[in-house]
């Protein structure tokens, strides 16, 4: 039966938080704590900003053999969503928490304190050191896609699927770079409530025996400093919005040991650049919330990607749309699951991806992928940040005709409209200009640096209503 943390001296460092180490007995006394003051209830929603306190939260509620509901948004609507289908749940939150009305909550603060109930909790944790089992089966938490209808829909993620997903990743790390099998520290730009930033941040390290910093660092400058608190080696998981922004603010980075990047697509350019720069090996993870992370490639080193452990991919008949599509299986995925991206299997390990279904596009029989027009925008001198965007159209009729339009947001300085048009016309075909093209003065990004499709949608809705009132003035 897996552990709730995988370190097995009770002095073993699992965080840092505010200039101080926090041990595992001290990790376990907490965990403890709260576990007995929590809601009986079976499900939470853990809104802890601070990685510590978000991984207590988890770890008691492991304890309690409860459910971490993980939504994609936790907007006001989403959480009402959320009410309909799990109507006994509770909120756990350390600050800024959103107004909710009519679901319980429980404020987190450190140091956590023993309940008025609970003061007889005087034992020493450290010479009874004794880490608590967890069922294999335990659901641990619940991560959400969104359904064609709109709905979340759930993916359960049980503990022993977690540990060994964890161990896997630990394993990857170790096979891609030398850390003489030290423990290495692990700072995340990613948020723990998103399942990339939960593997590699918070399970990496409890069940893979390692260490993470309880912070959520977000400028380059806070990277910076927060590294510098860290031991070596030292991981940095991130983004591609957050590594490109880093790399534009022209500050050198604390020492690094490794570059993990996931959520998005990292551009090639991007990749050499960091590596050129700082000499550190960057690392790319494949997953979606369905599988979680099931595979890497070093992008400098080789374009195939290395399935983690014994999943297995496997090519599937060619579909409707004319792509193949792919099935991932084994290991700690529960059931064969049905990717949402066209890759080239290679073999069982090993395959290239050529791309998301949902990001194809075949336009007057011409095909193409936002992928590769968003790499053709975004590599424009002057275009700091940009995107290509399909705009929802209920005509089905155009789109039998080929008529569908493609819109693009563009974040530039010193470069116009008409410049980024014309360059844009000499690297892809006519079908693929964006028709309109909007400049703004920054792109709806979340704290991962997804841009989610619905607040597209509404940007090139305000911005086209917007422009339809100027033409109008003009006449």
């Amino acid at each position: 039966m897996p552990k709730l943390f995988a370190h097995q001296s009770p002095d073993a460092i699992i965080a840092y938080m505010h200039n101080r180490s926090i041990a595992a007995h001290d990790f376990l006394h907490d965990t403890i704590l709260l576990a007995k003051q929590l809601p009986n209830k079976p499900y939470l929603l853990n809104f802890c900003k601070n990685r510590y306190l978000f991984a207590v939260g988890m770890g008691a509620a492991a304890l309690n053999r409860q459910t971490m509901l993980l939504p994609p948004t936790y907007n006001q609507g989403m959480l009402f969503q959320l009410q309909e289908i799990y109507r006994d749940f509770y909120i756990l939150y350390d600050q800024d928490m959103l107004e909710i009305y009519e679901v319980p909550c429980f404020k987190l603060e450190y140091p956590i304190k023993p309940s008025h109930t609970g003061r007889e909790f005087q034992q020493d944790l450290k010479e009874e050191f004794s880490v608590p089992d967890i069922p294999a089966d335990h659901v641990m938490a619940y991560v959400f896609t969104s359904g064609s209808t709109g709905e979340p829909v759930p993916h359960a993620k049980t503990w022993g699927s977690m540990t060994r997903n964890a161990q896997a990743q630990l394993l990857r790390i170790r096979e891609d770079v030398n850390f003489l099998n030290k423990k290495f520290t692990v700072l995340a730009t990613v948020p723990p409530q998103h399942m990339y930033g939960l593997e590699s941040s918070v399970l990496i390290a409890l069940l893979g025996g390692q260490e993470f910093s309880a912070a959520h660092p977000f400028f380059a400058q806070d990277i910076c400093t927060e590294l510098e608190r860290l031991p070596r080696p030292r991981v940095l998981v991130s983004t591609p919005f957050h590594l490109r922004a880093w790399m534009e603010s022209g500050m050198e980075l604390s020492a690094v040991d490794l570059i993990v990047s996931a959520t998005a697509p990292l551009s090639m350019q991007l990749a050499e650049s960091i590596e050129v720069k700082f000499q550190i090996p960057v690392q790319e993870i494949y997953g979606c919330t369905e599988t979680g992370q099931i595979a890497t490639r070093l992008p400098t080193a080789n374009q195939v990607w290395h399935t983690y452990g014994q999943v297995e991919i496997m090519q599937v008949t060619e579909g409707n749309d004319g792509y193949s599509g792919a099935v991932a299986q084994g290991d700690y995925i529960p059931s064969p699951t049905e990717l949402n991206d066209v890759l080239e299997v290679i073999d069982k390990n090993h395959f290239k991806l050529l791309g998301r279904k949902v990001d194809l596009v075949n336009i007057a029989g011409k095909r193409s992928s936002l992928g590769y027009l968003n790499y053709q925008l975004n590599t424009i001198d002057g275009v700091k940040d940009g995107i290509f965007f399909i705009p929802d159209t209920k005509d089905t009729l155009k789109e039998k005709l080929g008529e569908t339009r493609l819109v693009a947001f563009v974040v530039a300085l010193g470069i116009s409209k008409n410049e980024i048009l014309k360059v844009l016309r000499t690297r892809i075909d006519a079908a693929f200009m964006p028709r309109p093209l909007f400049m703004v003065d920054e792109l709806p990004r979340n704290s991962t640096g997804k841009l989610p499709h619905h607040l597209l949608a509404e940007l090139a809705q305000k911005l086209q209503a917007e422009q339809n009132a100027s033409e109008l003035e003009k006449h």
